[in-house]
């Protein structure tokens, strides 16, 4: 019977068969099969193996060490796997074992598809792509001399699929959910101008203006610093069209479409959705001009008042209060569509309801006017936060809801891993709100509010 045998390079390194992984504890043997996946089904002189394993100074048994390794590969792997041909080995690697070769197959789907218009493919594509990694490459080799450009070559690659799959995203018209991923990204590879430029995108695309050119200016600074250059004129010609506010900013690459088999377009991408988003910016900068008004144009003890500041509290709770259902009516959506007690499509239609029915009560949150006191500052600006991440956590859901074929158990999907992550940003937001809110509700014997309540 034939071993069903797969290697994984992306990751701490693996040989698995049938289901279970190979055991190979030492260092060298592993490293072996590490360099031999590397050059799968070419032949590694004796040579350039040597060096790779021990570096410039290897010893004097280094020749015999090696035939070693290969032998206890050979027990574990099968002998016709590593071939001797001279002047070294060979690893045999048959199509689809290694996950290095199906990351870089989804890779060339995934932008194949991207260049033809179908952003939706590409993202799940390239999404894929990612899933395959396990860890950081060679990680476990950092005394192999191999390992350092090996890993970093594999690294690179990572994050180019990274950025394409970011692009695929914002072509899709979810710029706003991409921004805290995108901040990250950004903080830890501050020298790569690709995943700047599409930050500046998605704060541009969420009215967040003067973030993006806010972004240039470090990024110019960044590299002024750091290499000495200036940015790319792909980058300078983006900040002249933020500047001009170019229309085509506004727009994604690839206009949403219907699938193909009929499935709802996702939530994310409906057109009530958009309206929504740009309603939730709306809402923030009303209270922000609020806020600049009450705090720039009084002294601080009118502003501050009893009256104003119980008005401020009532408004708020009759806010919280008319949310909760809307929470309600998406948890259970969402829910239902896990235990099957509704399909994915209908569970989609009771999500896209709720977010209709909240345009009125994102209405009434634009006309809060906020007192210039510090409690009530925080509690507005946690307030806002707190409604954007719940409408990205929904975004994710619906995205989540519209690829399913049939109800059933939570799957490992993208989408609904991006769902909960979403989700928990939303649940710490929604604590810190409540934690800045109800010593307020408190001063007028109001109740106390805690993260489910809305």
């Amino acid at each position: 019977m034939a071993w069903l045998l797969e290697f994984r390079l992306l990751g701490p390194v693996e040989a698995v068969i049938d289901g279970r992984p190979v055991r190979l504890p030492a260092a060298k043997p592993r490293a072996l099969l590490a360099v031999l996946l590397l050059d799968r089904n070419r032949v590694v002189s004796v040579g350039r193996l040597v060096e790779d394993l021990w570096g410039d100074d290897p010893p004097e048994t280094a020749t015999k060490a090696l035939q070693g390794y290969v032998s206890q590969l050979r027990k574990a792997l099968g002998a016709d796997r590593l071939l001797t041909k001279p002047p070294g080995y060979s690893l045999r690697v048959e199509d689809g074992e290694l996950d290095l070769d199906r990351f870089e197959g989804l890779l060339r789907e995934g932008r194949e598809l991207l260049g033809a218009g179908d952003s939706k493919a590409a993202a799940r594509r390239l999404a894929e792509a990612l899933e395959l990694w396990r860890g950081a490459p060679f990680a476990e080799f950092e005394s192999e001399p191999f390992a350092r450009d090996a890993g970093a070559r594999l690294e690179d690659a990572r994050l180019a699929v990274l950025e394409e799959r970011i692009e695929a995203d914002l072509a899709l018209g979810r710029h706003t959910r991409l921004i805290p991923e995108l901040e990250e990204l950004v903080g830890n590879e501050p020298l790569r101008e690709r995943p700047r430029a599409q930050l500046m995108l998605a704060l541009y695309r969420s009215g967040r203006q003067a973030a993006a050119l806010e972004l240039y200016r470090r990024t110019r600074e960044t590299l002024s610093d750091e290499l000495g250059i200036e940015p790319s004129l792909e980058l300078q010609e983006l900040e002249r069209r933020m500047l001009q506010h170019d229309p085509t900013l506004e727009r994604a690459r690839a206009p949403a479409r219907q699938a193909e088999d009929g499935a709802p377009v996702p939530l994310a991408r409906r057109p009530q959705f958009l309206v929504l988003a740009a309603l939730v910016l709306a809402v923030i900068a009303a209270v922000i001009a609020a806020v600049a008004l009450t705090s720039g144009g009084s002294s601080g003890k009118g502003a501050s008042g009893s009256g104003e500041l119980r008005s401020f509290v009532d408004k708020l709770e009759n806010f919280l209060g008319q949310s909760h259902d809307g929470r309600v009516a998406v948890a259970a959506a969402v829910s239902g569509a896990f235990n099957c007690k509704l399909t994915p499509q209908a569970a989609l239609a009771r999500l896209d309801r709720v977010q209709r029915n909240r345009q009125s009560l994102l209405q009434q949150a634009a006309a809060l006017s906020v007192p210039s006191t510090e409690e009530a500052l925080s509690a507005s600006d946690l307030l806002q936060k707190s409604v954007h991440a719940s409408f990205t956590a929904d975004g994710h859901y619906s995205d989540w809801l519209s690829a399913r074929n049939r109800c059933g158990p939570p799957d490992n999907s993208s989408d609904l891993k991006a769902a909960r992550a979403a989700d928990k940003t939303a649940t710490r937001t929604k604590r810190m709100f409540v934690a800045a809110f109800n010593p307020l509700a408190s001063r007028f014997h109001r109740r106390t509010w805690v993260v489910g309540d809305f």
